[in-house]
């Protein structure tokens, strides 16, 4: 039976669900209301975002991260919040392809909280949506699972599984409508995003959906003085030097990145340092960019000093360590 407390429980997180949803400009509210979620959660399921005790479990494929940390994703208020719209805005697309389904949303990754998806229990009802869990570890999934029994909100999970999700096959008589999977570091380096993306998409039916629908990694000279004026003068955008897009990977390219070769301009005019820069389109217009987070923290790859006019070329190396590489042409 629901209880007084369980109810509180689920109010908490209806009145964080509609802040996310309802006021994308009020960050000062969506970082309230995500660790009051955070507390909720932490209460529930039996892990905090506290002090990491646990470790990564390292895959063929990249690092999957421990349980603690994949806790601590929830508390980057900005990312929780762009993820969480972009999902409810695939959502409402795709009741309108399958109006008479039930949207059945498959998360690879889902961590302790399942914390890109629980907010959405407080949008569609079990007869709308059901969700499939994946994680790697079993410890975050036998959280998961107690989280959604105490909230009772049990009746949403279809199916929990531990495996991963860069080898999982969906089996033939289910259909998924949309992919979660938020596997991922800045510049897409050591977690297996692409890996994940790779094996997921091409199992998906017509008309299904990927979030995030589409992640850009971008070169670009940055200036330190331009970057410090950014953080300081407000509205100011930093001038950089676009040498221009690494890769791109979405539901309609998720080949392996090819090399992808630049020019260093001649003069630098302070401009002497190469970045990887990630842009993050969820779904829509729900998009992270420089900044807002760690997955879009610009990544310094090398100096440009005296590399004036050199050739500079980007390569994408898959296993256990994934990410991209560099080299600069031989003189």
């Amino acid at each position: 039976m629901e209880t007084e407390t369980d109810t509180g429980y689920f109010e908490v997180l209806k009145r964080a669900t509609q802040t996310i949803i309802n006021e994308p400009g009020n960050l000062g509210g969506i970082y309230k209301v995500v660790h009051e979620l955070h507390a909720v959660y932490a209460e529930l399921s039996g892990v905090s975002a506290g002090n990491i005790t646990d470790d990564d479990i390292m895959l063929p494929s990249g690092k999957a991260v421990s349980t603690i940390k994949a806790a601590h994703c929830l508390l980057e208020f900005q990312r929780t919040a762009v993820f969480v719209r972009g999902i409810y805005k695939a959502i409402l697309q795709l009741k309108a392809d399958f109006p008479s389904q039930i949207i059945h949303v498959l998360y690879a990754g889902c961590g302790p909280y399942a914390t890109l998806l629980t907010p959405i229990a407080a949008l569609f009802g079990p007869s709308e949506v059901n969700f499939t869990f994946l994680d790697i570890n079993q410890v975050s999934l036998d959280a998961v699972k107690m989280m959604y029994d105490r909230l009772n909100i049990g009746e949403y999970i279809k199916a929990c599984i531990c495996t991963d999700a860069t080898t999982y096959k969906i089996p033939t008589d289910t259909t998924v409508h949309l992919a979660v999977s938020e596997t991922m570091l800045n510049a897409l380096m050591k977690e297996p995003q692409v890996a994940v993306m790779q094996n997921i998409i091409p199992q998906l039916p017509p008309k299904a959906l990927f979030v995030p629908a589409k992640i850009t990694i971008s070169a670009q000279l940055l200036n330190a003085k331009e970057e410090e004026k950014g953080f300081t003068t407000a509205g100011y955008l930093p001038q950089r030097i676009l040498l221009g897009e690494v890769y791109t990977i979405s539901m309609q390219h998720y080949a392996t990145p090819r090399a992808a070769t630049f020019r260093i301009p001649d003069e630098l005019n302070g401009f002497k340092d190469v970045f990887l820069h990630t842009r993050i389109q969820t779904y829509a217009d729900e998009v992270l960019t420089d900044y807002e987070c760690s997955l879009t923290n610009p990544k310094k790859i090398a100096g440009a000093k005296s590399m004036e006019g050199r050739q500079l070329t980007f390569n994408y190396l898959s296993g256990e360590t994934p990410g991209f590489t560099y080299e600069w042409e031989s003189n």
